[in-house]
């Protein structure tokens, strides 16, 4: 039986590694993450930051865990707060390391790529689903759908609606079938993004 439930403190290492395996061949990532040998350690030296501060310090990190073995991990984000929004001495902060994971035509790449997702988001309240991604000895199992049934119950129980974005069709029709719809769609070379939206039920 697969419960989900939010992180521990002591999880966290193991949800960036669940991470680091879901997306090793997401295009959103390999469109500015560093490429060829650098690839596995750049991604995984960026979700151990993202599970942490680096996204946002108030980011709500969830796994997924059946007999003790965590196999999915999601990161929300809650209402009006922005991914990667930081001021400018934390910027700074970060700055050696997205040069190390992404380099600089990377870090270009992903300030335009983050500028195009930020105009999809809808006008209304909304909590944003960063990231999900189950490790790959389990996909297709079902563990990602019952992520998203636990995690989107107590949105809907507040009224709130949920929004993401997915760069391949199978992931579409996942979200599809859990509510989400298509709201924006836009094109970056060898790149595709769905921006999608789900009213609370």
């Amino acid at each position: 039986m697969v419960v989900v439930r939010e992180a521990r403190a002591s999880e966290l290492d193991t949800a960036s590694a669940v991470l680091t395996d879901a997306f090793v061949d997401e295009a959103g990532l390999n469109y500015w993450l560093r490429q060829g040998a650098a690839k596995t350690e750049a991604r995984r030296k960026f979700f151990d930051a993202v599970v942490r501060t680096m996204l946002h310090p108030r980011r709500d990190v969830w796994v997924a865990e059946a007999d003790g073995v965590i196999s999915g991990a999601a990161i929300w984000l809650g209402p009006g707060l922005k991914a990667f929004d930081f001021p400018w001495w934390r910027e700074l902060f970060y700055t050696p390391l997205f040069l190390s994971i992404a380099g600089m035509a990377g870090l270009a790449r992903a300030k335009e790529l983050g500028a195009r997702l930020d105009a999809c988001h809808p006008a209304a309240p909304h909590a944003h689903l960063q990231f999900l991604g189950v490790s790959g000895a389990v996909q297709g199992q079902g563990v990602g759908s019952t992520m998203l049934k636990t995690m989107l119950a107590p949105l809907d129980a507040a009224g709130m609606a949920a929004y993401l974005e997915a760069s391949t069709e199978r992931n579409v029709a996942l979200y599809a079938r859990h509510g989400f719809e298509v709201t924006d769609e836009f094109d970056l070379p060898g790149l595709r993004f769905w921006c999608m939206t789900r009213l609370p039920r």
